[in-house]
């Protein structure tokens, strides 16, 4: 007779293994959607400090800076 450990499921019990690997699918999902999101912020981020540079390069061409104290 062999003895399977079983962890509670909203299913109701199942293999430790197979809990445990459901467990694995689901955290591998939430980090790739999140590698996703972080590579999408990183682009806006690109995109603002390009418009930022390039309007400070115009504001720089025109004399538009403050004066330095």
């Amino acid at each position: 007779m062999q003895v399977t450990k079983l962890r509670a499921n909203a299913d109701g019990l199942v293999p430790a293994g197979a809990y445990f690997a459901d467990i694995a699918a689901k955290l591998e999902n939430m980090n790739m959607r999140e590698a996703a999101r972080r590579e999408a912020l990183d682009e806006e981020d690109r995109e603002l400090e390009a418009i930022y540079r390039k309007r400070s390069m115009a504001r720089a061409a025109l004399g538009e800076w403050p004066a330095m104290m």
